[in-house]
């Protein structure tokens, strides 16, 4: 096991933490569903979550909004 990536059963840690501190900022009021959603949409319009293919604004929207968003807005 890598010293910077701790494991928890056979995934990593750092979604759990991640998802936890985003629940945490939109509960504060420090971070709204919108800034979250315009957060998301950002980082997947510059990735390539599709091998070879760069993601269109309808793509990159729909996998925030069907994959993304979900996992952190709900409990």
């Amino acid at each position: 096991m890598n010293a910077n990536t701790m494991h928890l059963g056979q995934g990593d840690i750092e979604p759990l933490i991640l998802r936890a501190l985003v629940r945490k900022l939109i509960a504060k009021n420090v971070l709204s569903p919108d800034d979250l959603k315009s957060l998301l949409l950002d980082a997947a319009r510059h990735s390539d979550l599709v091998v070879g293919n760069n993601l269109t604004e309808q793509e990159a929207l729909h996998i925030v909004e069907g994959d993304l968003l979900p996992t952190f807005l709900s409990p």
